[in-house]
């Protein structure tokens, strides 16, 4: 008899163990359809007094993040930045070049125009002009033509007190502008 109870016990066991497999079997399949029926359910409505939890937007059942993806992101926003830090770069150097084009073309054309300019000497009186203004360019111009130039620019003057008599000196008086009127001179010009 004893042969039999432990056989028997060894079915009992193995019956037991059927009979938890296909219970966990259920339980599983179970859980799954009650998953599916939630994700499927439509969202119930929120009472009208209370704020609507923000909606999340979840990507497609194939997307999913980790480390690869977010790095991924990182070097393409990293790639992006820098080309746009490089094209204003570039175009600052640009507005660079052209100022510095721009200067040389200037400084070209001054020293195009100085090389046959001279700086003379000379003393020529500065006429009045109808403003009242010393006309001084006509000076100039009468310096270097003095030394054979045909056009100049003043570079220098010099400004005197001519007085047309000593009259105010024997008066006891200091002199006004109709005593002693102020000449100026052209005494250096640039000649071309």
């Amino acid at each position: 008899m004893t042969r039999r109870r432990g056989h028997t016990g060894r079915r009992s066991s193995a019956a037991i163990l059927r009979v938890l497999a296909s219970a966990s079997a259920g339980l599983c399949a179970l859980v799954l359809v009650a998953s599916a029926l939630a994700q499927d359910a439509p969202p119930q409505a929120q009472p009208p007094g209370e704020p609507s939890p923000p909606a999340t937007v979840t990507p497609g059942p194939a997307f999913q993040p980790g480390f690869i993806d977010a790095f991924g992101r990182w070097l393409q926003e990293g790639a992006a930045k820098l080309k746009s830090d490089m094209q204003g770069a570039q175009e600052k150097f640009d507005r660079f070049g052209n100022q510095a084009r721009d200067a040389a073309k200037d400084a070209t054309g001054s020293l195009m125009g100085l090389s046959n300019s001279r700086v003379v000497s000379g003393r020529a009186r500065c006429e009045t002009a109808q403003n009242g203004a010393p006309d001084c360019i006509a000076a100039a111009t009468s310096v270097c033509r003095g030394k054979g130039f045909q056009t100049g620019k003043s570079l220098d003057t010099q400004s005197e007190q001519k007085c047309k008599s000593g009259r105010f000196l024997l008066e006891g008086r200091t002199p006004n502008s109709s005593d002693c009127p102020t000449q100026i001179f052209v005494t250096r010009a640039m000649c071309q």
